[in-house]
């Protein structure tokens, strides 16, 4: 990156519209054509419906989507518009075609007419704005003929991998950069890492190509869409994204699509995002937060939270947690990073080993790294805790023989009855009933070698659910993870809390509560506590025994004990209300 571009990302990151923070808004062409068409003073009546509620510092304008242009005319139209009110102005582009029997339907880069629309679109933009921005459509789902011949005896994954590489350097970096030489050229990464390598995204080799990232962050509803996002995803993802190009990650983007059966499902997207530190808030898009009746209620409500978390924000520390490790090229146990984030473990994400961790978390996806073994081994020599799934024992096979003699077997039981331990697993005691019958695999273990910290039983038997063994200096446990990850938030709080205690929580900052009630902590004694529960529950608290007393940052300064928590003996309790931030600093 040159020093042109270096000094254009410092210029924009102090462009804040609150005190803390930026939001910005995306616009699409079609937004943009209307905008730079409008007559003196029309787009202001308009245009108010979302200013008069919410700060707007960035505008970015889109040149390019579905073969739909806005000229160089029109682009300079709008951006002396917003400009006149002193917002900045970004360029943008969704390079998406308009071939609706795929679906959502990316560019094809193996035909020339195609090469041609983004070579000329980044070139317009570029002339332009300092900035340009990708949509998140910047993917390849293309299988036509040129494709298949282009593709070879390639993999589909290595195919797109190597042409998205090729494009972003010569027909969008070249062509941005010899334009501009100041332009920041940003890669907006969609919010479904699982399968970014079948599509051409990979996190590492993007991050490493264009001049700085974004986020996408937008969970929407988590049953009813075909994409399974638990909430967690909008905080996980701003962190792990960031992981891949450190202190370059600018910013968290998301929408009111499939929102409007709870407003505050949208509202928890941009929570999420900035609890996560995000610098900027994007919010899609103009044309449905001025124009659709659908979403009407949706800008008063999102600017009302960003003036609440302009209140507490900057009082937060670093955002931390335990070390997950996910390569860029990870497959397996999809998403189930957010499904125990739903309940109450808080993660800080890599695409890369944290070999320096107290306790390192390996999914079934951090079995694609070859080298995986070696790297536990270093991790249990120096006194780690290295806590893996069941996903992640059935991948690795033989391999994982290394560490015990703990397989995944073939075998399934139905449970919803469930035990723990209060002696490492010499014992198991207590029968908690689960909210249902669930599905869960049954491991193989060497008795006597391996201990059950907790388990599930049936007639005349159990099925562990956390096991956990002694290696060199450190100690290896593993997870079961239900066939239906989502059945997670069925195991007792006895089992949660099983969970969380075994990932070290318990010796830092824990809390023992029913699935759907979030955790984050941060590294100067701050934590936020969030429930996505129907009801109220009283939330136990666990901390260091240095803390007194627990308060509520956006009431520390007010007379009175609201707000206010005493600790006892390590402890304290909330009635958590559903939706709410509990916004907490602990006090010795």
């Amino acid at each position: 990156m040159n020093n042109e571009v270096m000094n254009t990302i410092e210029k924009r990151n102090k462009v804040l519209s609150y005190k803390n923070f930026n939001v910005a808004i995306y616009m699409p062409v079609m937004d943009v054509i209307k905008c730079a068409e409008a007559k003196d003073g029309e787009y202001d009546k308009v245009f108010s419906l979302l200013c008069d509620n919410v700060k707007i510092g960035r505008v970015y304008i889109e040149n390019y989507r579905s073969q739909i242009f806005a000229t160089k005319e029109q682009l300079l139209k709008a951006k002396k518009y917003f400009e006149d009110k002193g917002i900045a102005c970004s360029g943008g582009i969704t390079t998406n075609d308009d071939d609706k029997r795929r679906g959502f339907a990316s560019l094809c880069y193996s035909r020339e007419s195609h090469r041609k629309i983004i070579k000329d679109s980044i070139k317009m933009l570029a002339e332009v704005f300092d900035e340009i921005i990708f949509d998140d459509f910047y993917f390849l789902n293309c299988r036509c003929s040129d494709c298949i011949k282009a593709k070879g005896t390639m993999s589909w994954s290595d195919f797109r991998l190597a042409q998205k590489a090729e494009v972003t350097k010569e027909l969008i970096l070249k062509v941005a950069h010899e334009a501009n030489p100041a332009c920041n050229v940003i890669i907006k990464y969609p919010l479904w890492y699982e399968t970014f390598n079948d599509t051409g995204y990979d996190l590492k080799i993007d991050s490493g190509l264009f001049d700085s990232i974004y986020t996408g962050t937008e969970t929407r509803n988590p049953q009813y869409q075909q994409q399974h996002m638990p909430k967690y995803m909008g905080y996980f993802n701003m962190r792990y994204y960031g992981s891949s190009k450190p202190g370059l990650n600018l910013g968290g983007w998301f929408d009111p699509y499939e929102c409007n059966y709870n407003l505050t499902s949208y509202l928890e997207q941009g929570y999420l995002t900035m609890f996560a530190k995000a610098k900027e808030a994007t919010l899609f898009c103009m044309g449905s937060l001025i124009h659709d009746p659908s979403f009407r209620l949706f800008a008063p409500a999102v600017g009302e939270m960003f003036e609440e978390i302009d209140e507490y924000i900057g009082k937060l520390g670093e955002p931390k947690g335990i070390a997950a490790y996910r390569p860029s090229f990870a497959r397996g146990e999809d998403n189930v990073h957010h499904y125990l984030g739903m309940c109450g473990i808080p993660f800080e994400p890599s695409v890369e080993y944290n070999e320096n961790a107290k306790t390192i978390f390996l999914a079934e996806g951090a079995a694609s790294d070859s080298g995986i073994v070696t790297k536990m081994k270093k991790s249990l020599s120096n006194g780690a805790d290295v806590v893996v799934t069941s996903g992640f024992v059935r991948k690795m096979g033989k391999s994982f023989e290394e560490f015990a003699n703990v397989s995944y077997s073939t075998r399934k039981a139905y449970v919803d009855k469930y035990a723990d331990t209060t002696d490492h697993g010499l014992s198991i005691h207590g029968q908690y009933t689960g909210n249902k019958k669930i599905l869960i695999p049954q491991m193989d273990y060497g008795i006597n070698d391996v201990w059950e910290l907790a388990a599930a039983y049936d007639t005349d038997m159990n099925y562990p659910l956390v096991l956990r063994w002694c290696y060199d200096r450190g100690r290896v446990s593993v997870i079961v993870i239900p066939d239906n990850y989502g059945d997670l938030y069925n195991y007792p709080v006895q089992v949660l809390d099983v969970i969380r205690e075994t990932l070290g929580l318990k010796d830092n900052i824990m809390i023992s509560a029913p699935s759907k009630v979030m955790l984050i902590t941060y590294d100067n004694d701050t934590l936020i506590i969030r429930s996505d529960l129907d009801y109220s529950e009283f939330v136990k608290v666990y901390v260091p025994d240095k803390f007194t007393k627990a308060v509520e940052i956006i009431r520390e300064d007010n007379e009175g004990s609201y707000g206010k928590f005493d600790i006892v003996n390590g402890e304290f309790t909330i009635n958590a209300t559903p939706g709410y931030n509990y916004v907490l600093r602990l006090v010795k």
